[in-house]
This record gives C-alpha cells, sequence and structure tokens, in this order.
C-alpha cells in the first residue's frame, strides 16, 4: 500500500477503501494483508501520479529505490506521458477498426 505523503489518515483511508470495495470483488473477504510502502515520499505538490506509477513499476519489476530517482521526476513525466500518448493511439486505431 503507498501514499505518496504518507500520512497516517490517508493509509487508513486506503485500507478500509480496498476492504470494502476490493475485496468484495475479489471474494477476499478479510484475507488481504496491507504494507505500508515506506521508501519513496512525496516531495512536492504535483508529482503524486508519478510516485505512485514508479512505485508499482519498481514493485512488479522488484528493482530497488534510491534517493537520487526523486531527481529524475521530470523525466518521469514525460516517459508516461509518451506511454500514455502511444496507448490511446493504439486504442484509437482499435475503434477505427472496429
Amino acid at each position: 500500500m503507498f501514499g505518496p505523503l504518507q500520512s497516517d489518515n490517508n493509509y487508513k483511508v486506503i485500507e478500509k477503501s480496498m476492504g470494502q470495495v476490493v475485496e468484495d470483488i475479489l471474494g477476499l473477504k478479510g484475507e488481504l494483508v496491507f504494507e505500508r510502502i515506506t521508501w519513496c515520499k512525496q516531495q512536492d505538490n504535483s508529482s503524486c501520479g508519478i510516485c505512485c506509477l514508479a512505485v508499482l513499476e519498481m514493485l512488479i519489476t522488484d528493482a530497488l529505490w534510491d534517493d537520487s530517482i526523486y531527481k529524475l521526476v521530470p523525466y518521469l513525466r514525460m516517459r508516461y506521458l509518451y506511454k500514455a500518448i502511444g496507448f490511446i493511439d493504439r486504442m484509437a486505431v482499435t475503434a477505427e477498426v472496429n
């Protein structure tokens, strides 16, 4: 579980929401275990989405966090923007074909 601002209140909301929605959808009531990600903390007011995407990517690839990654936020914004534009282009082509 990751909240970019590392706020206790945010974590409580995330855990409650996950418990009420995701556990019910998956039929895993009371079975999900939540672990806080504390090795990344949002350092400004505008990069929460980038932090969330970077943490998710690092968890999926078993990459290790390094504080120098904070300096890469502008690059990550462009990287994810490029990926999003590519995805939208593919969806547009698919919609035209159908």
